[in-house]
């Protein structure tokens, strides 16, 4: 299922990469393989919050027009207070109404001051009740960065693992999965990216395509990019296999606690995420998805 206590760096204070003592990543490719593009876990010159002169770092042949970050960002103390025991139902019921829209008004809490108290390893942790309701609210969880992006045919992409345990796959009939991808692309699908490498893909053939997250698509991390010219394509399905999931599963990772995020299947599903949208945006982020998901709570 893959980690899931590890938090994105959004400030760009610790841009360290571990040393794993043989990266493999190797000299960059004059081409990228149509299917698995290229995977590399030396350092990644785009990591944390560096700029678009990074792609400057690469060769002309693979150089990046856009860059696609892999984040998790779930608050590591709120896992403390999914012990059994630690919320009555309740409580837990109260929290998730407060936090289904995003934001948090102690209006909504029966008793916001009211103080939990949770056991850690570390020692004990206490927050209030309107404080868990807050750090439920600001969990944005397992996501692209951004979810939608408009490409040229011939751009190559940039993926940036910047927490752990995150890959790239196609929704493809050969990946047991219903074909969201224009005809004739193969099964395009990354290896899992250690923290700090990146993968390249270049997107050749114009349309939309639909990808996921192996180990995480369960609780909603989805992504689709649109290569055109210009025009927008008409979306592509073939019924070959399962579709997304219409369940993201995170409460029940959560032991109940639900911060309200769209499935997999309700992620493409939003207005947002319409290939029309992401070709006038050009970029849509994770935050426009869930604010849009959030206000039909």
């Amino acid at each position: 299922m893959g980690t899931a206590v590890a938090q994105s760096d959004e400030n760009g204070e610790d841009d360290s990469t571990p040393d794993n003592g043989n990266s493999g990543g190797g000299p960059e490719p004059n081409e990228l393989d149509p299917i698995f593009g290229y995977a590399s876990a030396e350092p990644n010159p785009c990591s944390g919050e560096s700029g678009e002169d990074c792609f400057e770092a690469f060769k002309q042949p693979v150089r990046p027009a856009h860059e696609v970050e892999l984040h998790i960002d779930l608050p590591e103390e709120l896992f403390a207070f999914t012990a059994p025991g630690v919320l009555d139902e309740d409580t837990i019921a109260e929290i998730n109404a407060a936090a289904a829209d995003g934001v948090v008004e102690a209006g909504e809490l029966s008793d916001p001051t009211a103080e939990v108290t949770a056991p850690t390893p570390e020692g004990d942790v206490t927050l209030t009740v309107e404080e868990l309701a807050t750090l439920l609210a600001e969990s944005t969880a397992f996501h692209y960065e951004p979810t939608g992006l408009t490409v040229e045919p011939g751009d190559v992409v940039i993926y940036s693992a910047e927490t752990p345990d995150h890959g790239v796959s196609a929704y493809h009939e050969r990946h047991g999965r219903q074909n969201r991808v224009p005809e004739g692309v193969g099964p395009i699908s990354s290896p899992l990216v250690p923290v700090g490498g990146y993968w390249l893909y270049k997107f050749e053939t114009p349309g939309v395509y639909d990808f996921y997250c192996p180990p995480h698509q369960i609780f909603g991390m989805v992504s689709r990019v649109v290569v055109t010219d210009g025009d927008v394509p008409e979306l592509s399905i073939e019924e070959t296999g399962r579709p997304p999931e219409e369940m993201n599963v995170l409460p029940l990772f959560l032991q109940g606690l639900d911060p309200n995020l769209p499935s997999e299947a309700a992620v493409f599903e939003t207005e947002a995420l319409t290939p029309e949208n992401i070709v006038s945006e050009g970029r849509v982020s994770w935050e426009t998805v869930v604010e849009e998901y959030r206000g039909g709570a």
